[in-house]
């Protein structure tokens, strides 16, 4: 018998802690975290706190992304997984990056078949990856100078044939000359045989019908190659001018961005609306220079995405002009254009002057916020007496009195809340909405909602599970009514199922809310689409409103650095969900 000791379980891990290749042990269908060594933790940007926790909580930048789904996989099955340069975005000093790993993720079993854990090892080749790509971006200019060469050498040929062409027309003109100077001296000799011999004269008229036949024909087939050429170059000419005078009469600015060295080409009405001097060659930095600070960044990344084959671009922006220091509206359309190898060369467009639309837009608003703001006043009036008369019918314990004036008292509330919604639509497109920020406990708003809305929607039960700590800085009004609208929806796109469940929970110094229903749920087709103004979704659930509801409730979010967004099967309800950043500063 050997006197050599086997390892136990917490040897080997500490020998695969101190291996220098990441390493990390899971169990279960959610790949929850057992081990994981330093060289792990640092490829994760992590501490040991992630141990014990399942990987897309510990990185929730995974979700979303494949990992997950291969750890279900390689547990379900007991199989090994493996790859080579795969990408992965990691969050890294808060900042979400692409790295690139070869990876595997292989299924550790017992004695009886039965996977017991999932053995995780990966190599960060990070670098050797962008050096292959920068290999193959080097490789690509390199084939597109060859191509540049080769068109030029086809321009080349093309003169060179011109000029053959020109130099055949002018030896055959020359030829002409010949045969016309040939013909006078043949007509002088003819002409002074004729006064020796009638009989030769009529042989001399024979033979000069027959050389005028000869020199028609010649004359007509150069004639008709002339004919030919100038046609051609006149029909080119043609459609340049065409194209050319569609852009002018609409008042269009053009541009042309290679993608690969990123100049840009502008035509003089673009430089216009941009408020430069109509001579001055502007590069795509200086554009986006104009563009007010709010909208820069989004133009910038749709730009960015546009050049990259990732997306149309079709954007409406505000520029302060260079020199006029004008403020215009700009919508510009352009498309990336791939060239004869299947690879993207060129990026092409108009813009055009929108600040008209604009203005009729804002008259709209103005309209909009001046007739809600005036029909407030009735409504209040109208609210007062109904209270009053409320009031006074309780004296009277009128069954049918109390609950026809609790029903108008409702209605009176819900065009309330419209109005209210048309004015602050109104408010933020012109850009006067205010915050009025300060700190609060969003569990305890959340509490006072859910409660009020128990007082008014009776039909439905609904239930709340709040966090123990939520200190956040925001405008408790506004945020107050977004999670009415989500109550509120909750409860018109549920009618059957009338348990509506409100849960807070924080992630990643965020506390997120959601409010799950039971109700029609959404289909896929107007998820995108759902928290776009007046966008109404069409069933046959006769459900009243204007579809500004969800639009201003994502404004709301996203004007306190949150988020809003729907997860939703139609036919199995949906829950919405948002979130905000938490304070630091106590309540």
């Amino acid at each position: 018998m050997s006197d050599v000791q086997l390892l136990d379980k917490n040897q080997l891990i500490e020998v695969l802690s101190q291996t220098k290749t990441a390493t990390a042990i899971h169990i279960g269908e959610d790949a929850l975290i057992q081990m994981a060594n330093q060289a792990m933790l640092t490829i994760w940007d992590k501490d040991q706190s992630v141990i014990g926790k399942t990987l897309e909580d510990a990185l929730p930048e995974l979700k979303g992304q494949p990992f997950a789904q291969m750890f279900k996989k390689v547990w379900m099955e007991g199989i090994t997984i493996s790859g080579i340069d795969t990408a992965a975005d990691l969050n890294v000093n808060g900042e979400i990056r692409t790295f690139y790993f070869d990876f595997e993720y292989r299924a550790i079993k017992n004695e009886f078949n039965q996977t017991i854990c999932i053995l995780h090892t990966a190599t960060d080749v990070t670098e050797r990856v962008i050096n292959r790509q920068l290999m193959e971006e080097y490789y690509s200019k390199e084939v597109a100078l060859e191509r540049e060469q080769a068109l030029n050498e086809e321009l080349a040929a093309s003169n060179e044939e011109l000029n053959a062409v020109n130099e055949e027309l002018s030896q055959s003109q020359e030829e002409l000359l010949a045969m016309n100077e040939s013909l006078e001296r043949r007509v002088e000799a003819r002409v002074q045989e004729l006064s020796a011999s009638e009989s030769k004269y009529r042989e001399i008229s024979d033979e000069l019908a027959a050389i005028n036949e000869e020199m028609a024909a010649s004359n007509e087939e150069l004639v008709l190659t002339h004919e030919h050429l100038k046609n051609t170059f006149d029909e080119l000419e043609d459609k340049e001018i065409a194209l050319r005078l569609a852009i002018e009469a609409a008042n269009f600015g053009t541009w042309h961005i290679d993608s690969q060295s990123r100049a840009l080409i502008t035509s003089v009405r673009l430089r216009e609306l941009f408020g430069f001097d109509a001579a001055h060659e502007i590069t795509i930095e200086e554009a986006l220079g104009q563009v007010t600070e709010e909208y820069r960044a989004y133009v910038a990344e749709k730009l960015e995405n546009a050049l990259n084959g990732n997306g149309d671009y079709d954007v409406s922006y505000p520029v302060i002009g260079y020199k006029d220091k004008k403020t215009r509206w700009l919508r510009a359309v352009g498309n990336l254009k791939a060239d004869k190898s299947g690879e993207f060369s060129s990026f092409t467009g108009v813009v055009m002057d929108i600040s008209m639309i604009k203005k009729d837009e804002q008259r709209k608003n103005d309209f909009i916020a001046m007739v809600s703001h005036e029909l407030k006043t009735p409504l209040t009036s109208l609210s007062g007496y109904i209270q009053v008369l409320q009031r006074k019918a309780i004296v009277f314990q009128d069954k049918f009195v109390n609950s026809s004036l609790e029903m108008a008292a409702k209605q009176v509330k819900k065009m309330t809340g419209m109005i209210n919604g048309f004015l602050n639509v109104s408010r933020l497109e012109s850009g006067k909405i205010v915050l009025n920020l300060s700190h609060f406990s969003l569990t305890d708003l959340i509490a006072v909602v859910v409660e009020e809305s128990r007082m008014m929607e009776t039909s439905h039960h609904i239930e709340f599970q709040g966090c123990a700590h939520t200190p956040v800085y925001a405008d408790y009004d506004k945020i107050g009514n977004v999670i009415v609208n989500l109550l509120s929806n909750a409860v018109k796109y549920a009618p059957v199922d009338k348990n509506i469940k409100v849960t807070c929970t924080i992630i990643n110094q965020m506390v997120q809310v959601s409010v799950r229903d039971h109700g029609i749920g959404i289909n896929t087709k107007d998820i995108n689409k759902l928290f776009d103004r007046y966008y109404r979704v069409e069933n046959d659930s006769q459900v009243s409103g204007f579809g500004i509801g969800l639009y201003l409730s994502a404004e709301i979010i996203a004007r306190h650095n949150g988020t809003i967004w729907v997860e939703s099967e139609f036919g199995d309800g949906a829950t919405f969900y948002f979130n905000l950043p938490l304070h630091k500063q106590s309540i």
